[in-house]
Formats: C-alpha cells, sequence, structure tokens
C-alpha cells in the first residue's frame, strides 16, 4: 500500500487543488482494471476510498472537501461504502440506520452496517465511511435516507487524527 500512494496511484484522475494529478478518469479505470486482475484483495482497499473520494466529490460541501480530499487523494486516510444493513440486503429503502441531528450541526449515527470491507486496517492513519442513514422526519422508502460522513477517528483543528470516534467494525 506505502510504494502504491508513494507512486502517486491513488490521486491518478482526482483534482489537483486536492492533491491529485488531474488526469483523466480513463486512465483510472485502466489502472483499476489492471489491478484487479492482479490482486482484487488488495485493489478493494484503494478501489472503496475511491467510491468515497468520488461521493464526497459529488456531494460534499466546499468545507468537506478541503477537510477529506486530500488527506484520501494521498492515500494517508482510506475510505469506505457503509450502505447495506442486516434486514435489507439490496432494498435500501430498508434502511434502519438512523442520524439524530445534535446541537453542534453534527449527527450521532446509531446502527448496523453489514459487508464493510476494508472497514478496519491499519493501513492509513484514518478511515473514512460514508454512511447511509434516516434523519428523524424522512420519509419511508429510499428518498428518505441521507449520506453522512463518518470518520473513524475525529479530525484535530490543525487536520490531524485525534481521539477515536465511536464507531467500529465489529468482524
Amino acid at each position: 500500500y506505502d510504494q502504491f500512494v508513494m507512486g502517486g496511484w491513488q490521486g491518478l484522475s482526482y483534482p489537483e487543488e486536492f492533491g491529485g494529478q488531474g488526469l483523466p478518469m480513463s486512465l483510472n479505470l485502466i489502472k483499476s482494471e489492471m489491478m484487479g486482475t492482479a490482486n482484487w484483495s488488495f485493489t478493494m482497499y484503494p478501489g472503496l476510498s475511491s467510491g468515497c473520494m468520488n461521493t464526497i466529490l459529488q456531494f460534499g460541501t466546499d468545507e468537506q472537501k478541503q477537510t477529506y480530499m486530500p488527506k484520501l487523494v494521498e492515500g494517508t486516510w482510506s475510505g469506505t461504502m457503509c450502505l447495506t444493513e442486516p434486514q435489507c440486503g439490496t432494498d435500501l429503502g430498508q434502511v434502519k440506520t438512523k442520524a439524530e441531528p445534535q446541537a453542534d450541526g453534527t449527527y450521532k449515527i446509531s446502527g448496523t452496517k453489514i459487508f464493510i470491507s476494508a472497514g478496519e486496517h491499519d493501513l492509513t492513519e484514518n478511515i473514512i465511511h460514508i454512511v447511509l442513514a434516516r434523519l428523524p422526519d424522512a420519509p419511508a422508502g429510499t428518498r428518505g435516507i441521507s449520506l453522512f460522513i463518518v470518520p473513524k477517528s475525529i479530525r484535530t483543528a490543525d487536520g490531524g487524527v485525534g481521539e477515536r470516534n465511536t464507531v467500529s467494525c465489529g468482524s
């Protein structure tokens, strides 16, 4: 993983403003195909980070992009996608994970997700989880679910890694 990151492969097609190389996504796809056929198990780690980065780029606020993208692009942090729950299978309209708004503008997320590949490891200093959850007043079905950024460790004021969040990956 360290060699992969030092080679600049994680940031190949991500914007230069976040430390990426800004190359076409087609090159990233070719790289992913070659890596996946060589070693799918390893490729899942940077691949899930790509899913996390793509989500933040597409839907994140400018502050979220500035907070998470540089570390994800350089590979110091990695990412996951926490979507599926035991009772759902592929029917995400059944998501029961809750997001309770807090006074400081954050959310308290509670629930259980399954199949979180790369959800816990020691390759990076932090893991950023993209989590599907439902707000208290959300309508039923898929239109009632939202995406939340849930870091393994809370970011410090200077951009470093602080105390461990209460999120845990059981197995």
